[in-house]
């Protein structure tokens, strides 16, 4: 497998490789060589390392070293040629001189930083909207396998959400908070033009910038997809010219588990169990060894690690560019054993070429391989990570076979126990897991949890681009573009027989089998004509996308194998007497868009912009009278700073202030003909007096011609301020969105026999405030540069249907409803009960009756906590002199609650947190926070307030140490850089929250937004790392 995939792709890089090197050149004269040298600065005199000096017709030339200083062959009456990134390139004639003084200019172009705004790019000073830009510094040498991780506290508006720190796991990107009450939040993502459902499939190192369009009139251009921004991925290129060069970068990471709450030991859990009447002191001394503490985390978890190799060329010329990389990362977790890894090659091709003065031609390739083995989470039914904290201290990690107790003796002397389970699991050395006498629910030993269940999922996807621009007249480039993906995706779960108590055992294996194809492309030709009249500066641009995707899948399941060994755990040898199913489904959708926009400019003072996109979707996701949809947008900016009264400020060196206007869509919660009526067999009727049930088939939903996608509406006011020869810099933003006809479940009449249909019922707002602040200093040899944002935002829901009262969200076990959807709340937010007190007398919770009918229930249940923070923020310092680089780096968020649903109801055995011990009502402690063990009303105790904790917490994500080793002592051995660096990454965690990491503390869907049901939590991490370029 390995030779098929690798073979390929290695005959592809090296034929692009060649073309592209071999350039064009016209060959010069053959006659004597002479040496000249020289030195290379700014118009301050500085140095320019780097800068590149060729000889003008001839493919040879050199970089500059360290200090500016250079030394080339050119033929006699040659010309030069010297460049560097941001300044003027110059030509000299050689003549009689030997030796150069050379200076170079500014180029204020080429220096002032561009962003991409789709289907373009623009300066940052024309920027009418609320556009973030995440530079290729944020996100090199970070600790991440993902490359949503980097984004993480680096701009104000975009909060990543963590659910999971799994290996390989993907993250939420949320920008601006959440619109809608479906699960279709994300932003829309685009790499390299190329729309994408996620950014796991590139490498860190592979890329150059990342855009984030926050506002309205700055997503329109991608019309019904950007309700909740865009995202916009620029993968690395080559460089335009000088040398090519090799880059070599290498990780190495101790994974370690970075925080594990407080549990009860041996001795509370026994008194607590004891003053609960759970157990009675007698069966704690006839079944406990009394010696026996057992810290589950400690047999849960270990040191793991994680490596990443990033090897790569960059290199090109005036007329075209190559960039290839290919990395591979493996990363084990930190349960114990290697039931969870996740392992990932990928490669990066890129290349253009000017072939034409009138034609450059181009693609964009990358190539994923991956891998992974999990382990559940996230589940009260059998998460490993709430096995952790729920199983007794009592029992012991592993029996040897000679010291079983005397109950798993009996039960293996059981023949029909044996016939059933086979045996207790055991470990690699042949010693049994400990099996509870305490605790009998779905939480067992962890390892039992790690080893009843294999899950191995692998693929591999193809995703690139190919292009051409052509560019007829001046200022007129016509680009067309076709896009790509082509992937593929199996899994395989098993899970043999085994016991661990009478609520957690396998009686039957089961193996299931799933294979997945998808296949989309899209094709987009549009036009930027750009007209410059005087003082006057104008940008069109138009075009139109059509794109189509399908895929299908399949899947099968067995009880029974031929043979139940590792090499037959396959779909392939299941047993002819097995119960076999077998699944699968295709689906296909195609959209088509009209777009275009103005850009206006006058005197580089007086900017407008204005959009508009029409999008049409195929009938499997809206009716053919509803299927278009036009989304326009405007904005204008006012440079402030090019006023004539401003002129002569030696303090404020720029402002410019910014408004805009503008509607998106969100299509992501229809398709699958949701407004049309389906019918489904598998329902079962009783026909008049009859006793037996008859199959039969019935309607899903009911007929809604009507329907529509969500819409946003979003207004934003902003200011770029720059101070002090621009060693400050500020961004504010406010913003208003009220997004509109949300797609929510109500009841039609049950007459129809349908229990629910699909309507354009709800509306919700946000509004808040965004801040970016940065300063840049320097004392000598000594740089600095600090940059910190904050965001805060207010949520709510301002419309639903009168039919609908309330939404149920997230549920634990038997009890729904925990969040809620509801007018005057934010979304999702946390339902139970109010905690009033504990009675001083009994030890028993007293809650709030807020309807005031004398009784307890389900009416008096009200708002207890909401997984929105208030606001939050993040923080960079970097540092470097001479030869030494520190950075620090930390986010937080705050405001935020943590509903903690460890502690099943059903299951009052389960061991606890200890603040429940150590905290809970005595004849002593008769003020206490938390009731008597036991106490009345259980069910409502656990789903309460007092089970909601304040989640806020500020985490440095980053202390990096580097070294550079100087450029004279790397010019000997023809290397151009070498740094190494090591980095401690989320090591340090402020919060009281008495749960595992705050930061990923929540169930995986937005109606379970801070439910922590056991997620795997996040570790901390040593790094070792080297950078090499040569």
């Amino acid at each position: 497998m390995k030779k098929m995939i690798y073979q390929p792709v290695t005959r592809l890089v090296l034929l692009v490789f060649s073309l592209l090197l071999i350039l064009p050149a016209s060959v010069a004269a053959q006659q004597a060589q002479i040496s000249i040298s020289g030195t290379v600065v700014d118009q301050s005199g500085l140095a320019l390392p780097g800068a590149y000096v060729a000889v003008v017709g001839l493919q040879r030339g050199v970089s500059t070293d360290q200090e500016g200083k250079f030394v080339i062959s050119v033929p006699q009456n040659a010309t030069i040629s010297v460049s560097f990134v941001g300044y003027k390139t110059v030509e000299i004639p050689v003549g009689d001189r030997r030796v150069f003084e050379i200076t170079l200019e500014e180029d204020a172009l080429l220096l002032e930083d561009v962003v991409v705004i789709g289907y373009g790019v623009q300066r940052k000073s024309d920027v009418t909207g609320a556009i973030a830009k995440i530079n290729t510094t944020d996100i090199e040498n970070r600790s991440v396998a993902r490359v949503e991780e980097a984004l993480q506290g680096k701009t104000a508006g975009v909060q990543i959400i963590t659910t999971s720190g799994a290996p390989g796991k993907g993250m939420d990107i949320r920008v601006r908070g959440i619109s809608s009450n479906s699960g279709s939040v994300d932003p829309i993502i685009l790499v390299d033009g190329l729309q994408v459902s996620d950014i796991g499939y590139l490498d860190p190192n592979n890329i150059e910038s990342i855009e984030v369009l926050k506002d309205a009139a700055s997503a329109a251009i991608y019309g019904a997809q950007a309700g909740n921004g865009a995202v916009l991925v620029t993968t690395r290129s080559g460089k335009r010219a000088g040398e090519g060069s090799f880059f070599y970068d290498f990780q190495y990471v101790l994974n370690d588990l970075a925080k594990i709450p407080e549990v009860m030991n041996a001795s509370q859990y026994m008194d607590y169990m004891v003053e609960a009447g759970t157990f009675t002191q007698a069966e704690f001394d006839q079944k406990y060894d009394g010696v026996t503490d057992t810290n589950w985390a400690d047999v849960a978890f270990e040191t793991s690690l994680m490596q990443r190799h990033s090897l790569g060329f960059q290199g090109g010329n005036e007329r075209g560019n190559f960039f290839a990389s290919i990395n591979y990362l493996d990363q084990n977790g930190i349960v114990a054993g290697d039931a969870d890894v996740y392992h990932r090659l990928t490669g990066q091709i890129n290349a253009d070429y000017k072939i034409k003065k009138w034609l450059r031609i181009g693609v964009t390739t990358s190539l994923e391989k991956w891998d992974s083995r999990s382990v559940s989470e996230s589940s009260e039914y059998g998460s490993l990570l709430a096995a952790v904290l729920a199983m007794d201290p009592l029992t012991p990690n592993l029996y040897s076979p000679s010291q079983l107790p005397q109950f798993m003796k009996n039960n293996q002397n059981d023949p029909d126990w044996v016939a059933l389970y086979n045996d207790y699991l055991k470990n690699e050395s042949g010693d049994y897991y400990g099996v509870s006498q305490f605790v009998t629910s779905e939480q067992v030993h962890p390892m039992i949890m790690r080893d009843a269940t294999q899950s191995d999922s692998w693929g591999a996807n193809v995703l690139g681009t190919v292009y051409a621009d052509f560019t007829p007249i001046k200022g007129l480039t016509i680009t067309s573009k076709l896009g790509y993906r082509l992937g593929y995706n199996n899994s395989k779960t098993y899970g043999g027989l085994y016991y661990a108590n009478d609520m957690v055992y396998r009686s039957k294996m089961t193996l299931s089998r799933s294979s997945g194809n998808n296949i989309y492309y899209q094709w987009e030709n549009f036009a930027n004509y750009d007209v410059e009249l005087n003082s006057h500066r104008i940008n069109f641009m138009a075009g139109i996308s059509f794109a189509e995707s399908r895929n299908d899948y399949t899947s099968a399941g067995t009880d029974k194998l031929t043979k139940d060994l590792p090499l037959f755990r396959d779909i392939s040898y299941s047993d002819p007497t097995a119960n076999r199913t077998i699944g699968g489904g295709f689906g296909r959708s195609a959209k088509m868009s009209y777009f275009g926009r103005v850009s206006y400019s006058y005197l580089d003072k007086y900017l407008l912009q204005a959009v508009l996109r029409r999008d049409a979707f195929d009938a499997s996701v809206l009716p053919v009278e509803k299927r278009w949809g036009t989304f326009p947008s405007v904005s204008a900016g006012w440079v402030i700073s090019k006023e004539g009264f401003m002129e002569n400020n030696k303090v404020l060196t720029y402002l410019k202030l910014r408004a805009s206007w503008g509607q998106n869509g969100n299509i992501g919660p229809l398709g699958g003909f949701r407004y049309r009526t389906s019918i489904a067999s598998g329902y079962t009727y009783p026909y008049y007096n009859e006793i037996a049930y008859n199959i039969g088939s019935a309607p899903t939903g009911l007929t809604n011609p009507d329907i529509r996608w969500e819409t946003s509406e979003q207004i934003d006011i902003g200011i770029d301020l720059r101070m002090f020869n621009d060693r400050l810099t500020f961004t504010a933003d406010f913003f208003s969105k009220e997004t509109k006809d949300l797609l929510v479940a109500t009841t039609p009449p049950y007459e129809t026999g349908v229990s629910s249909t699909t309507v354009n019922a709800g509306n919700v707002h946000n509004h808040g405030f965004e801040f970016d602040l940065g300063f840049t200093g320097r004392i000598g040899d000594f740089n600095y540069n600090i940059r910190g944002n904050l965001s805060t935002i207010t949520n709510k829901v301002t419309y639903l249907d009168p039919s609908i009262s309330r939404i149920s969200g997230g549920s634990y076990h038997t009890y729904s409803g925990l969040t809620a959807f509801e007018v005057g709340y934010p979304v999702w937010y946390m339902r139970g009960y109010q905690l009033d007190h504990i009675d001083s007398k009994t030890g028993d919770p007293v809650f709030v009756d807020n309807n005031g009918d004398g009784l307890i229930n389900d009416d008096d249940k009200v708002m207890i906590g909401s997984a929105l923070p208030d606001f939050t923020y993040g923080i960079t310092l970097n540092m470097s002199w001479k030869g030494l680089d520190l950075t620090l780096f930390g986010t937080g968020s705050q405001g935020n609650d943590i509903f903690s649903l460890l502690n099943r109801v059903d299951r009052p055995q389960g061991n606890k947190l200890a603040l429940f011990y150590q905290e809970r009502w005595t004849s002593s402690n008769t003020n206490a926070r938390y009731p008597r063990p036991g106490g009345g009303d259980q069910d409502k105790f656990w789903t309460s307030d007092a089970n909601v904790f304040d989640g806020s917490y500020f985490k440095i994500k980053q202390i990096q140490l580097g070294y550079s080793l100087p450029h004279k002592w790397m010019r000997k051995i023809a290397v151009n850089s070498l740094r190494f660096y090591v980095s401690l990454d989320d090591w340090f965690c402020f919060t009281t929250y008495p749960g595992m990491d705050p930061e990923a503390a929540s169930y995986g869907s937005t109606y379970g937004m801070g439910l922590d049901k056991g997620a795997y939590p996040l570790s901390k991490k040593t790094m070792f790392g080297l950078n090499i370029t040569f």
